[in-house]
């Protein structure tokens, strides 16, 4: 079981019944697909998605009627656009394979059907396809990770080479960051809903800590402001596209298991540069109070 991850998709679930309302409250053992799980297990993946201010509970006998907060609302329509992002589904291509390799101890030889049914091949409630699963297998065969096995129809199974089974014998598999140099991927996901210290852990891998010389909570209040204001800012084109991407790298940055702070402050610099002909002066003013100037 996965607590983590079954609980980010029942969230998911609950907005999609909820169709995104936040007054719309919901008995979770109705939720379709939901119910056979039993009570115990429900109860437990409510109460992780109560704990981080997710879904809020409805004081009644049965302990199975919430709605969604306007908090997990994000975080689910996060989740959603994460996962149809082909960038994203890449990685998890990539990790998926290796990890499911490493697992098939000690030949470490995986058949692609056997990984079409695990989990390794789920992106929340989707599947990877065969032509992702087979790009990320060329990609693995070309950096020596795997060697592969082929017929007619493409690759059959990939087995792990020596230096595959050291990117796979790690604690948590990052091929991208493996090669290029042991350091984290900017694009790992792990669809999870963690709490930490009591608070709603939002971004890329829901992990915060505040070892990094910036308020995390702050960061994220920051990437949250100006998410919503990109839309609707009067800057060209391209320096929309700039400040989202720069936007995007901040929020991974700070989510990361060992954020850096010169990587932080440089975002935060060129998020400032970009938003000096914008109008969005309440927001540069947030960004200068973080940057300390």
């Amino acid at each position: 079981m996965d607590t983590e991850r079954d609980s980010a998709l029942l969230l998911l679930a609950m907005y999609q019944q909820a169709n995104g309302s936040t007054q719309e409250y919901i008995e979770v053992d109705q939720v379709p697909g939901w119910g056979e799980l039993g009570d115990d297990r429900l109860i437990t993946l409510t109460g992780h998605l109560r704990d981080a201010h997710m879904v809020e509970m409805l004081e009644v006998p049965s302990g199975m009627t919430c709605r969604i907060t306007s908090q997990g609302v994000i975080k689910a329509e996060q989740l959603l656009r994460d996962r149809d992002r082909p960038v994203i589904r890449y990685d998890m291509a990539l990790n998926g394979l290796i990890a499911a390799t490493t697992d098939e101890f000690p030949k470490h030889r995986l058949e692609v059907q056997q990984f079409l049914l695990s989990g390794n091949a789920r992106v929340l409630d989707t599947v990877l396809t065969i032509d992702e699963i087979s790009r990320a297998i060329e990609f693995l065969e070309e950096e020596k990770l795997v060697t592969v096995e082929r017929d007619d129809g493409g690759p059959i199974a990939i087995t792990l080479t020596p230096r595959g089974r050291r990117c796979g014998w790690t604690e948590k598999v990052d091929v991208q960051g493996f090669l290029a140099g042991q350091q984290p991927s900017r694009i790992q996901q792990n669809w999870h809903v963690t709490i930490n210290g009591g608070a709603p852990q939002m971004g890329q891998g829901n992990v915060q800590h505040n070892t990094f010389g910036y308020d995390p909570a702050q960061v994220s209040q920051l990437v949250r402001e100006l998410n919503g204001l990109i839309p609707s800012m009067d800057v060209p084109e391209p320096v929309r596209e700039q400040i989202s991407e720069d936007v995007e790298a901040l929020e991974r940055e700070a989510a990361r298991e060992d954020p850096q702070p010169a990587r932080i402050r440089r975002l935060l610099e060129r998020v400032q540069e970009s938003l000096a002909p914008a109008t969005a002066l309440d927001v540069a003013t947030s960004v200068a109070a973080i940057l300390g100037h």
